[in-house]
This record gives C-alpha cells, sequence and structure tokens, in this order.
C-alpha cells in the first residue's frame, strides 16, 4: 500500500474534522445563513489554498482566452463560493423531509425520461460537477424512479463511508467507479437509471475535445450504453436567482453509430462531452474549474497560458 505523505495525512485530517463539523452545524443552517457563510468560506478558501486557486485560474484563462485576468479572478472566487454553499446545502438538506426538499428544485423534461424508459432497456443519466449534483438526485428519487449512480471512493476510505451512507439515505444506491461493470449492467436490464458523471481527468480514458483542449475522458456511459442497448439522458441542475435550483433533462443523445466499438465509443463521449461543455458556459462559475481537468496531457500539448499574474 502506497504510504501518504505528511500533508495529505493532515488533509485528511482536516477533511474528517470538516465533515463532523458540519454535521452538528445542519441544525443551526437556513437559507440565508447557508448564502452568508457560503460566501465567506469561499473566499476565505479562495485566498487560503493557493495550490487550488491557481488550478481554477489557470483552467478558466485557458477555457475563456477572451476574458482578460480581472474577470479570469472574478469567476473563479465565484466558483469557490458555489461549492462552498452547496457543501452546505448539502448538509442542511439532509435533514429537510421530502416535502421541504422538493420545493429547492424544479425539474423540466421529465417526458424524456419517460420514453427512453419506455424501451425497457434503463438510462444511462449524465451530468456533471455543475449545480447541485446531489439534489438532482434526490429530487429524481422523490419523483418514483430508481436510481443508481457511480461514484469515485474517497482517498479516505472513512470518507467514502460517511458519503455513500448519506446518498443511500437519500434513497439512491452507490457503485464504485473502479469496480467491475456488471452491477451497472445489470441496473439497467431492471429498467432502472444509471447516473454518471464523466467530467473528471482519468488516467484509463480517451481523449476528446474539452473547451478547445484535449482531455482524458471517462467511455464508461458510451460503453454501457452501447452494452446494454440503453439510451443516454443528459441533465443538470443549475442553481438560479433566489437560491433554488433548476434540473433541465434532454433528449437522448443522438450518435450515429457505425458499427466500430472503438469509433462509436469516441464518437459518443466527444458528444457527451460538448453537450456538459454548452452546459457549463452558461454559466461558467457553477463548474469545478479548481479540479485539475486537464492533467493527463502526455499525449496531447498543454495550450494553457502561464499564470503570470494569475495567482
Amino acid at each position: 500500500m502506497k504510504r501518504r505523505t505528511l500533508r495529505k495525512r493532515i488533509e485528511l485530517f482536516g477533511g474528517r474534522l470538516a465533515v463532523t463539523g458540519l454535521l452538528r452545524l445542519s441544525g443551526w443552517l437556513n437559507p440565508k445563513r447557508i448564502e452568508r457563510l457560503g460566501r465567506l468560506l469561499g473566499d476565505f478558501i479562495y485566498v487560503a489554498s493557493r495550490r487550488y486557486r491557481r488550478v481554477a485560474l489557470k483552467n478558466l484563462a485557458a477555457a475563456f482566452p477572451e476574458w482578460d485576468s480581472k474577470k479570469v479572478r472574478s469567476i473563479a472566487r465565484d466558483t469557490f463560493r458555489h461549492f462552498s454553499r452547496g457543501v452546505l446545502e448539502f448538509f442542511y438538506l439532509l435533514r429537510l423531509p421530502s416535502e421541504d426538499l422538493d420545493k429547492w428544485i424544479d425539474v423540466e423534461g421529465i417526458e424524456h425520461l419517460e420514453t427512453a424508459l419506455a424501451k425497457g432497456r434503463g438510462v444511462v443519466c449524465v451530468t456533471a460537477h455543475l449545480g447541485n449534483w446531489e439534489l438532482f438526485a434526490r429530487k429524481i428519487v422523490l419523483q418514483g424512479y430508481k436510481i443508481n449512480v457511480i461514484a469515485r471512493d474517497s482517498d479516505d476510505p472513512t470518507m467514502t463511508g460517511v458519503a455513500n451512507e448519506m446518498r443511500q439515505n437519500a434513497g439512491y444506491r452507490v457503485l464504485p467507479r473502479d469496480g467491475s461493470a456488471l452491477p451497472a449492467l445489470r441496473c439497467l436490464r431492471r429498467n432502472e437509471l444509471l447516473g454518471i458523471l464523466p467530467d473528471q481527468n482519468t488516467y484509463s480514458g480517451i481523449f476528446v475535445d474539452f473547451f478547445g483542449r484535449p482531455a482524458a475522458t471517462a467511455p464508461g456511459p458510451a460503453v454501457l450504453a452501447l452494452k446494454a442497448g440503453a439510451p443516454i439522458i443528459c441533465g443538470f441542475a443549475r442553481r438560479m436567482e433566489g437560491g433554488r435550483f433548476k434540473a433541465v433533462l434532454y433528449p437522448p443523445i443522438e450518435v450515429p453509430l457505425s458499427g466500430n466499438e472503438e469509433a462509436d465509443v469516441h464518437a459518443i463521449t466527444s458528444a457527451l462531452t460538448k453537450k456538459i461543455e454548452d452546459e457549463i458556459r452558461k454559466d461558467p462559475a457553477q463548474w469545478l474549474w479548481l479540479h485539475d481537468r486537464w492533467k493527463r496531457t502526455s499525449e496531447a500539448p498543454d495550450q494553457a497560458p502561464s499564470l503570470g499574474t494569475l495567482k
């Protein structure tokens, strides 16, 4: 087993303390406090975390070369605020009864889900680390659908257990990202929903274009959909004015198939990634720019600009 560095052990310990504190704090939270505290916490992390701040600034500058440095920094700061607020919302919403939770989010396009499920082969539901994907899953459960989600395990097994227990208590089943594909295929064969977030760097993925740069992307949604004959639907839950969320489910992705599995997987993965990019462009501050999405670049040049004054 690989030995963790001192910095990593400190980060994991800090993460556990934060989760314990947030669980205790959740009973005190309300929407106004979440908005105020999320802004303050986001500003603090933006200033204190040089590592993640630099990643966010670099990614935004590369994705939006038309922006000046002032706008890049502004959107980066808003990104930290958004995700800080989202963490607080996650713990607050855990305590809410279903009828109150339902008031936080509206869903548009549920008919696309119904039409897809009518085929009897399940549905691969693709979303992203955008807006509030956890609330989106809980809303789908409240609508009466059976949903399974593929999630990456935390570096800390204890944290993984806590997160998965919270999700399963919310009514959806969690499948490990690095596990066998059989449980995922079985849920599709039971005509259930399979949620996947393929918008993070992966070391076993294929390269497709994302904001003008090749990004290593998990081909899982395409592979599973082809094997099961399941339609793929993209859906995203973005934060709206006033703090509420609106989830939009789009019609199934339609990609002409050639019969060559490798080519078809690449074409589907490209189409899904383009859909995610289009959604991010509607409100860039709601996506996880502090994740090093283009970390794996050995097969493609790094086109990101120099950090320069973006510090």
